[in-house]
């Protein structure tokens, strides 16, 4: 083993063990700084994993609020929960099972034919069209849409069939139908004690409501399917082909074959005639229903005129709009263009011509039919309009005075 030998201290080792405690001193202090570090890292760790478990928690309880807080709930409340649905699935079934009885399926069929053309004949090929219907009355009274029976109106050889809930055909005759507000009348021949709906009000109505569809989507081969939804808007501005309607508005599904079937509420009383739906592929949950206040109205016109009383009518039957790019190609102003006038009509006798272009109704601008019908319907049976139009190169006016719509 290596030996060292003590010496005697020479001048100048003050100055080397002074130096040697202040290293000392600076060593001390590095090592109580890197304890230091050590313990606040230890705590930052600490307060880390306390937070960890804290979002973890707080995750977990997001997750039982999501799956409807089930993890958490007693007995008693789960039981509670259970009960009040199947109180609510019970209800829907007992107002379905009242009401499907009163909705029916609507057929009508053209039959084929044997068509003669100067020396050429040639077969019709038989058409049938369905949709669905609402019992109005004990007596065979049936509600339904104008477009359900245009068959019926169209072909003088068409017929139309009712199918009740119990499978049951009966022929029926068409009352009357109002192309304008799509709805139709029908009569069973020779009917009694019919199931009738319970008719409701489509006045207080709430968005959120309960609204229960049943009819006949796709045919007879689905007749009397049902599909539960809310009310989803009220007051909608619809537009069609013969302008535009207030309809109630319902994610309940809808579908073709449904047309003319009921829009019921949760107490089983019809709000309104299902009348259409937004046909779109990137669309769901969009249908419509004709508002059963509405409908009342008309369906007690056509049953009692064969029409709809006191609405006032121009006579101006087709046309289409003059737009900025057409005014500009042709050099012709904006306006609605008529393409066809109702014989004896309104506008026939106001000197209305087809061709001509109407600038201004009623003092107002318009390029649209639906624009001149919605300033019609301000107006009253033998009020007077002022026309301003163009033809052949002249503006022109005349006074219009409206008569009485007999359809």
């Amino acid at each position: 083993m290596e030996e060292f030998e003590m010496k005697p201290q020479k001048k100048g080792s003050g100055i080397a063990i002074a130096a040697l405690l202040v290293a000392l001193a600076l060593v001390g202090a590095f090592w109580a700084s890197v304890s230091k570090l050590k313990s606040e890292s230890e705590k930052l760790k600490a307060d880390y994993e306390a937070r960890i478990a804290a979002l973890e928690k707080q995750i977990e309880n997001q997750k039982n609020e999501t799956n409807g807080g089930i993890i958490d709930v007693s007995p008693e409340d789960l039981e509670q929960a259970e009960t009040q649905l199947r109180q609510e699935a019970q209800a829907i079934t007992t107002v379905v099972s009242a009401v499907r009885p009163s909705v029916v399926c609507v057929c009508v069929t053209v039959p084929s034919q044997t068509v003669t053309n100067g020396f050429f004949q040639y077969q019709t090929e038989a058409a049938t069209s369905t949709g669905s219907g609402i019992i109005w009355t004990a007596d065979g009274y049936v509600i339904t849409n104008q477009h359900v029976i245009e068959y019926a109106q169209q072909y003088k050889n068409a017929f139309i069939t009712v199918i009740f809930d119990d499978g049951r055909e009966r022929d029926a005759t068409l009352i009357a139908a109002d192309k304008q507000t799509d709805l139709a009348l029908l009569k069973v021949e020779g009917a009694s004690n019919l199931p009738a709906a319970t008719m409701g009000s489509s006045a207080n109505l709430l968005v959120g409501e309960t609204a229960i569809a049943i009819g006949n989507p796709l045919g007879i081969e689905y007749a009397n399917s049902v599909t539960v939804g809310i009310v989803s808007g009220l007051n909608r501005q619809v537009s069609g082909e013969n302008g535009v309607s207030t309809m109630i508005q319902t994610d309940a599904a809808v579908n073709p074959g449904n047309s003319g079937g009921a829009l019921v509420d949760a107490s089983g009383k019809v709000i309104g005639v299902v009348s259409a739906k937004i046909a779109s592929t990137e669309v769901e949950g969009i249908g419509f229903a004709i508002p059963i206040d509405d409908a009342i109205q008309i369906i007690n016109n056509l049953k009692e005129y064969g029409y709809v009383k006191d609405r006032p009518a121009t006579g101006i039957a087709e046309g289409t709009e003059i737009t900025e790019s057409m005014s500009r190609r042709y050099n012709l102003p904006q306006g609605f263009y008529i393409t066809q006038i109702t014989e004896g009509s309104a506008a026939q006798t106001a000197g209305l011509r087809k061709y001509d272009i109407i600038l201004s109704f009623d003092g107002k601008a318009v390029t649209t039919l639906n624009e001149i019908e919605a300033i019609k319907k301000e107006h009253k049976v033998g009020d007077s309009v002022k026309i301003t139009y163009y033809r052949s190169g002249k503006t022109l006016e005349t006074t219009l005075t409206l008569t009485e719509d007999k359809g």
